[in-house]
């Protein structure tokens, strides 16, 4: 695989770790909105299991 592939398959992979997580905070402004009070504990430690690995 060359070089500037590389680039562009990572660069999709940001995006979409990126939508992800734009999903996941509307969904817990969702829930506070309905009175569903999500733990923001429980929240950000789903972030920082699905998160904690990931290449920088």
């Amino acid at each position: 695989m060359s070089p500037a592939q590389q680039v562009l398959d990572y660069r999709r992979e940001i995006d979409e770790s990126q939508k992800q997580i734009r999903e996941m905070v509307m969904e817990s402004y969702r829930d506070i909105a309905a009175g569903k009070g999500r733990d923001c504990n429980e929240f950000f430690d789903e972030l920082e299991k699905r998160y904690a690995n990931e290449r920088v």
